[in-house]
């Protein structure tokens, strides 16, 4: 009876070993078809990094192109943020200049005419 049970384990373990031989050689197979140029980074991975970089450079390209619309003059400052800093900066010399003429206008009704200062 202990022949028998030696012989099935023997058995067992020569199939588990054959089973693992098998397993291995497919592993082996799956890992070559996913890696043809045998780099060690599967193709698809590498496909996919390929098309990242030339996605980053188009859109650095578009980013330097935007850029390149919006500060034509090329002192690094958007023109349109440049025109609308002067505007504002001319109202509120336009606003300064009514503030005074209407603090003038109050003192001089106030009667004391002159100017602070």
């Amino acid at each position: 009876m202990t022949n028998r049970i030696q012989e099935m384990l023997e058995k067992a373990r020569i199939a588990a070993e054959n089973a693992l031989r098998e397993a291995e050689a497919k592993f082996n197979e799956v890992r070559a078809n996913l890696d043809k140029d045998k780099d060690g980074v599967p193709d698809a991975i590498e496909g996919l990094m390929a098309q990242a970089r030339e996605a980053t450079e188009r859109a650095r390209a578009k980013l330097e192109e935007v850029k390149a619309n919006l500060d034509q003059d090329k002192d690094g400052i958007p023109d349109r943020l440049e025109r609308v800093a002067e505007q504002a900066k001319q109202a509120a010399e336009v606003a300064k200049a009514k503030a005074d003429e209407l603090a003038q206008a109050a003192r001089d009704r106030m009667g004391g005419g002159n100017k602070p200062g």
